[in-house]
């Protein structure tokens, strides 16, 4: 049988018993770092697995080896071209004609049109066809309202996976039109249990940092990817840092990761003015004082929201260090020091 993450069991369990009741459409949802995508993956392989174990995929028949090879002629992945080298190109439909361009953050329209003979031809092995997309707020407006119309006219045994980190940014039409399925988070010790099987000898700290969610805690505990972190956060911890100077370095790293690190960085600076706690950030502990112990919350909350806000955006086409440099001129002055009386 294959490996499944342990919290995910039960509620993977549940939806499988359901056979043929199985709505056509799920919306799979919850926070980052839970492992939405890999809930995902083993539903899809586990309804495509043509010798299934108590309901989940055995990993050993035919139709598991060609998912596993990313080739399974009943099952399809539609993602952003930027998320290419994450999947194997045999199961993904995406907009590659200009291999020299940008590579895309949207889900686009041609991509919707490209699964219509897949969603409308019959199955190859006369079971599920199965279609995954993610994440699913990174479908631009006309790609969303194609897909629409494959929500409400679907083949039969035909099951659509929309994940989602966002759900609010879908449209209202198409929330409507799927079962939601939320994925949970693990409690503590089951987490802690599971990175400790993965060979992390930080588990702990790695948990903290990550707020509680077990894959965002691998993710945080790569060298590379704290070496990157350090990087942005010190710059932060100096207030008189030179916006265009910072803007231009971090231009080329990844911007949901330079978005979350100062989301979190302004967490712990409310956390702290409020509570006398530091949640993410714990090596910056110093600079997180001294500069919470002058901010005025409500500026500093505004500033939050804004972050939250271009978040949103970040699956659109965006210039980099023009976006920096806009954030950094805002938390500057968030963080001003209050004037005296």
């Amino acid at each position: 049988m294959i490996d499944i993450l342990p919290w995910q069991k039960q509620p993977l369990s549940e939806l499988i018993a359901r056979g043929e009741a199985l709505p056509h459409a799920l919306l799979i949802h919850g926070r980052s770092g839970v492992g939405k995508i890999e809930f995902a993956r083993a539903l899809a392989q586990s309804l495509l697995c043509e010798a299934p174990e108590d309901g989940f995929a055995c990993g050993e028949c035919a139709a598991c080896g060609w998912f596993c090879e990313g080739n399974h002629p009943d099952f399809r992945q539609l993602l952003p071209e930027s998320m290419l080298d994450e999947a194997s190109t045999d199961e993904v439909v995406a907009d590659v004609d200009d291999k020299d361009k940008k590579k895309s953050r949207e889900i686009k329209i041609d991509q919707i049109r490209g699964i219509a003979d897949f969603m409308a031809l019959s199955t190859h092995r006369d079971g599920y066809r199965i279609l995954l997309v993610h994440p699913a707020e990174a479908m631009n407006s006309a790609a969303a309202n194609a897909m629409l119309k494959t929500l409400e006219e679907p083949a039969p045994r035909s099951v659509i996976l929309l994940v989602s980190d966002q759900i609010g940014r879908l449209l209202a039409t198409i929330r409507s039109r799927c079962q939601r399925v939320l994925v949970p988070a693990p409690d503590r010790q089951t987490a802690l249990a599971w990175l400790n099987t993965q060979g992390m000898s930080n588990a702990e700290d790695a948990l903290a940092a990550a707020a509680g969610a077990p894959l965002d805690a691998i993710v945080f505990s790569n060298a590379d990817y704290q070496s990157a972190r350090r990087a942005f956060v010190a710059t932060l911890a100096e207030p008189d840092f030179d916006y265009v100077l910072s803007a231009q370095n971090f231009e080329k790293t990844d911007l949901s990761s330079l978005l979350g690190w100062m989301q979190t960085w302004i967490n712990d600076l409310i956390r702290q003015k409020m509570l006398g706690r530091i949640d993410h950030h714990r090596d910056h502990a110093r600079a997180v004082e001294k500069i919470a112990r002058n901010i005025d919350l409500p500026k500093v909350f505004r500033f939050e929201s804004e972050l939250r806000q271009t978040r949103r955006l970040i699956h659109h086409p965006l210039n980099a260090r023009l976006l920096l440099e806009q954030l950094f001129i805002a938390y500057k002055q968030a963080i001003a020091s209050r004037p005296t009386a």
